[in-house]
């Protein structure tokens, strides 16, 4: 629950980021990035933006690495995430070739999955650039981007319209909620690309399984809609390249039928969570570290 916020205090906020945007767009996207790169260096050593969280589950993460590979792990991180923002923002105004030129995947498989005519679930996480990702997909198919709903209603208007505008089914999930689970199965048998980031903390609710080494709460969701409406799920993990291109990981999940609705949520999630971990382990510094992942305990 978020906690209560004033009305200055959103409009301020949003004024903030507004001016940002501006910025941003004045500097140019070179100009941009070179400065993004001065900021990395501010907040890394002065203003520690959840550094001690970052730093801890890296090393929790990995405790084969020195200090000094975790702290250049966490610091490229900042950069990874510094970079994706700024890009954000000139993606929009790119052509449509271009966004699809930047993102390298295997068509045949989602055509392939879209063929049995039931959607797709499209499980990714916050990795890379997966704002790109989401977009790349979005000029090719009719993609349903399920989001949580920003504790600044101010922001959240904007972001809302801003993936409306790209093409974007956008659905607000909220969990208990009788009319957000309606509005994921009518996507789905519309035959929609459910985009789904399934990496988050997700309390009490998620189904703990292992991650990075440790128990994490995982959201049921995913597995939950795939289970119910017979939709393939497909892992979908984008690497950034140097070039500034994306490479899609791709892998589809073969759907479980135990008979047990919790127990195949679990076997779904379980190799989530360990293709996930794989593609971590070969690119850390792509991950959103920032997180409080394993911030709910098991009881």
């Amino acid at each position: 629950m978020f906690k209560e916020r004033t009305s200055f205090q959103n409009c301020l906020e949003y004024l903030g980021l507004k001016l940002l945007i501006f910025i941003i767009f004045l500097l140019g996207r070179t100009m941009a990035q070179f400065f993004g790169k001065f900021i990395v260096f501010i907040v890394f050593y002065f203003v520690p933006f959840r550094k001690q969280l970052v730093l801890t589950n890296i090393s929790l993460s990995f405790p084969e690495k020195s200090k000094e590979e975790v702290n250049r792990i966490a610091k490229n991180t900042y950069k990874t995430f510094i970079k994706v923002f700024i890009d954000m923002f000139f993606i929009s105004k790119m052509s449509d070739e271009n966004i699809e030129k930047m993102l390298a995947y295997d068509k045949n498989m989602i055509e392939k999955a879209l063929s049995k005519g039931k959607g797709l679930v499209l499980l990714s996480a916050h990795f890379g650039n997966w704002e790109l990702s989401a977009l790349a997909f979005a000029k090719k198919y009719p993609v349903a981007l399920i989001v949580a709903k920003q504790s600044n209603d101010f922001v959240d208007t904007m972001i809302e319209s801003f993936r409306s505008k790209e093409g974007f089914n956008v659905l607000n999930f909220q969990r208990d909620d009788k009319m957000s689970f309606r509005k994921i199965v009518k996507a789905l048998r519309k035959n929609q690309v459910l985009a789904i980031l399934g990496d988050q903390d997700a309390g009490h609710k998620g189904v703990f399984l292992p991650f990075m080494g440790r128990l994490a709460s995982t959201p049921k969701g995913p597995a939950f809609f795939a289970l119910r409406t017979g939709s393939p799920i497909i892992t979908a993990f984008g690497v950034c390249q140097k070039d500034g291109s994306m490479k899609m990981k791709l892998e589809e999940l073969q759907m479980p039928n135990s008979g047990n609705e919790e127990k195949d949520i679990e076997i779904i999630n379980t190799i989530y969570n360990k293709r996930l971990e794989e593609v971590i382990k070969e690119n850390p510094d792509q991950w959103f570290w920032f997180h409080r992942r394993w911030n709910t305990r098991p009881n």
